[in-house]
C-alpha cells in the first residue's frame, strides 16, 4: 500500500514540473504582428512589359487575409532618374505594370521603385547590369531507360560561358526545348485521332551535385562556368484503350525545332533573393528555417535586375 502511495506522490511531481514548463507570454511581448508590403519586380531590357507584383505578408497570428494577399489600390511608380511614370493594375494578371514602348528599360540605369496602400509605403534602388553574357558551347545528348514495363526517353543539356573579369558576378541558367510531337486526341473509337503539335518544355536542372543553376563567379573571376546537367522529359509511346477491344498506340515522332539557351547577368539582390527562395524551399525536413532575402526598405521582397543573353540552337 505505501509503495502504491509513493507512486502516485512521484507521478504527481512529475506533472507538476510537465507544466512548470509552459510559460505564458503577455500580449505586450509577442513580436509585432502587423502585415507588411511585399514586393516583386525584375527589370531586364528585353521583357516587353515591367511587372511590378505587391501582396502584403501574413500575420504572425490571427487570420490571413484572402485572395492572395493581392494589394490592388496601390500607387505604384518607377524613375529612371529623368523620367517617373506610374504603372496601372492590372486585374488579369493581379499585377502593376507598364509596356516597353512607354518605359523602357535600359542596361546600366539606375532604377528606384515606390509603392504606397495609403498606409504603408516602401522604397527600393537598383542597377540594371550593363553586359549581355552568350553561351559559349553546349553539349546535347539523349538518354534511354528500359525498366521493362517503360521505355522513357530524356534530352540532356550542358552549358558553359566565359565569366566577366574584373567584377563580381551573378548568373541565373534557363534552357526551353520547342519540341514537335504526335499525341492523341478524343474519347471513344469514333473520335479518336491523331495530331501533330508543338509545346514548349522547360529545363529540369539537377542540383544533387554540388552545381545550381544560381551561380557566383566567387574564385572564380575570368573563369569558364559550366552548368549542371539539364534535362527534358520527352513524349512516351502511348496505348490507347477504350474497351472495345480496339486498341491505338501513338508514337510521338520527336522532332526538336529548337532549344533556346537563356543566360541571366543578374545583380547581387537577384541572386540572394532567388537562393534564399531555393534554401527555403528545400525538402529537407531536418534543415533549420532560412530568412528570405530582402532589399525593400519598408516592407519585404525583391527589386533587382538582369540582363539576358541568348542563344539557340536549331537542328
Amino acid at each position: 500500500m505505501k509503495l502504491i502511495h509513493c507512486l502516485l506522490l512521484c507521478f504527481a511531481v512529475m506533472l507538476s514540473a510537465c507544466e512548470s514548463l509552459v510559460t505564458v507570454v503577455s500580449q505586450d511581448k509577442l513580436p509585432d504582428t502587423e502585415a507588411k508590403l511585399v514586393v516583386q519586380a525584375f527589370l531586364n531590357p528585353q521583357a516587353a512589359r515591367t511587372t511590378v507584383i505587391v501582396t502584403e505578408s501574413a500575420p504572425l497570428f490571427g487570420t490571413s487575409p484572402d485572395r492572395g494577399n493581392v494589394i490592388k489600390n496601390a500607387i505604384v511608380k518607377l524613375s529612371d532618374g529623368t523620367k517617373e511614370v506610374t504603372l496601372s493594375f492590372d486585374s488579369a494578371g493581379a499585377s502593376y505594370g507598364i509596356d516597353k514602348a512607354r518605359f523602357a528599360i535600359v542596361a546600366g540605369k539606375t532604377y528606384s521603385l515606390s509603392v504606397s496602400d495609403g498606409q504603408r509605403s516602401i522604397q527600393a534602388t537598383c542597377v540594371v547590369p550593363a553586359k549581355q553574357v552568350i553561351v559559349k558551347s553546349f553539349v546535347i545528348d539523349t538518354i534511354f531507360s528500359n525498366n521493362g514495363f517503360l521505355i522513357d526517353t530524356s534530352l540532356t543539356v550542358k552549358m558553359s560561358w566565359q565569366d566577366i573579369a574584373g567584377e563580381a558576378n551573378y548568373y541565373r541558367l534557363r534552357a526551353y526545348l520547342e519540341l514537335e510531337y504526335t499525341h492523341g486526341e478524343g474519347n471513344s473509337v469514333e473520335t479518336f485521332r491523331e495530331r501533330r503539335v508543338r509545346n514548349r518544355f522547360n529545363v529540369d536542372w539537377d542540383r544533387t551535385i554540388g552545381r545550381n543553376d544560381y551561380q557566383s563567379d566567387a574564385n572564380l573571376d575570368g573563369a569558364i562556368l559550366t552548368s549542371p546537367l539539364g534535362t527534358f522529359e520527352l513524349p512516351e509511346t502511348i496505348t490507347y484503350d477504350f474497351g472495345t477491344g480496339k486498341k491505338f498506340v501513338v508514337r510521338p515522332k520527336n522532332k526538336i525545332v529548337s532549344i533556346t539557351f537563356d543566360l541571366y547577368n543578374a545583380d547581387e539582390a537577384y541572386f540572394k533573393y532567388h537562393r534564399s527562395l531555393q534554401l527555403r524551399n528545400n525538402e529537407n525536413p531536418f534543415s533549420e528555417p532560412s530568412l528570405i532575402f530582402t532589399n525593400i526598405n519598408g516592407g519585404l521582397g525583391c527589386f533587382s535586375a538582369y540582363n539576358i543573353g541568348t542563344r539557340i540552337y536549331k537542328p
